[in-house]
């Protein structure tokens, strides 16, 4: 009996290393699968950005000087006008508590 239960201790050790050993090795796939989208999404990101900033500088060769005046003053003028504005009422209204 004792022979019995020592064989499947010794099995069901045998089994649990296996396994181990697998999903350890899964894991490292995963996490190297990961690290590759990742790397991918952040190559998307900066073509992306790159690309806006190429329209931007396109879309402004293109303006006449008066008008890259206009804007520019437009653009100070938005600026300014929205750093001193007041926080909406609904913010307040629905201000989550910090305990």
């Amino acid at each position: 009996m004792k022979l019995m239960t020592n064989l499947h201790f010794k099995t069901f050790l045998g089994l649990l290393i296996v396994v181990l050993m697998s999903v350890g090795e899964a894991n490292a796939q995963s996490r190297k699968r990961l690290k590759e989208l990742e790397r991918v999404e952040q190559d998307r990101n900066a073509e992306e950005q790159s690309k806006s900033d190429e329209a931007k500088k396109r879309h402004m060769d293109i303006q006449s000087k008066q008008t890259k005046k206009e804007m520019k003053k437009y653009k100070k003028m938005s600026k300014r006008h929205n750093t001193n504005r007041r926080e909406p009422f609904f913010k307040k209204w629905f201000k989550r508590n910090k305990h």
